[in-house]
């Protein structure tokens, strides 16, 4: 299916990509040039936003929704991560080889704004600051794998299963209702399992007064009892 576009609308244009530390303050005539043919897209599931081995032609902020990462060897297929609101995707591509080292998919829909490779580099050579700004977001998901990669070693699959639903609730103490946010087969995988896995890490942490229910409904009793079991040492 192709995607709906939505041509950028002067100032509501940026004001709706102001969220992003990268674009934070970004208008007028050099926002202009450093855009220039960017725009608004809306994707639904399963769109391929760039493969693994592809040539990059431009970069995307995710808008809203998630975007599954993942990389394929011999018909199978690892999922890395997957990115939500403000992810930049595929920037790495622009300064590597200019090849994307993973591939891209959407997770039920998603909105991205597509920035063409071409103009933005050459507006980054006379924007420092902005350059920075995309090296920060890079090392931002540097980080964030490898605390992945940690708690796969150091962390049991109940424990990873339990930081990411504290994920999904609201902060503070008390009682919490959340929702997977896409497919459980999905969220196993990017937590480092099988969805056998899953559901027996939901049903290690019934005794903490986590309850799955329909509609992919997970209840919470007691979100900072649930927070003091994931500090605590790994353990299958």
């Amino acid at each position: 299916m192709n995607p709906t576009t939505v041509p950028p609308p002067g100032r509501d244009f940026y004001a709706e990509i102001a969220f992003s530390p990268l674009f934070a303050g970004l208008a007028g005539p050099e926002a202009a040039v450093l855009l220039s043919g960017a725009r608004i897209d809306s994707h639904d599931d399963g769109h391929l936003l760039f493969a693994e081995g592809e040539e990059a032609g431009g970069f995307f902020l995710l808008l809203d929704g998630h975007v599954e990462l993942f990389v394929g060897e011999g018909g199978r297929t690892t999922v890395l991560d997957v990115a939500k609101r403000p992810a930049i995707l595929g920037e790495a591509a622009l300064f590597d080889d200019g090849r994307h080292p993973h591939s891209a998919r959407v997770v039920g829909h998603a909105r991205v704004l597509a920035v063409p490779r071409g103009p933005f580099l050459e507006g980054l050579e006379s924007r420092f600051d902005l350059a920075q700004r995309m090296l920060g977001s890079m090392s931002v998901r540097l980080r964030g794998l490898v605390g992945q990669i940690a708690e796969l070693k150091l962390k049991s699959t109940a424990q990873r299963l339990a930081g990411f639903l504290l994920g999904l609730a609201p902060e503070g103490e008390g009682k919490a209702l959340v929702r997977f946010p896409y497919d459980k087969r999905l969220a196993a995988e990017a937590l480092g399992m099988t969805a056998e896995s899953l559901s027996r890490a939901l049903a290690r942490l019934a005794p903490l007064g986590v309850e799955s229910r329909a509609e992919n409904l997970v209840a919470i009793a007691d979100v900072a009892a649930l927070r003091s079991f994931c500090a605590e040492e790994g353990e299958e």
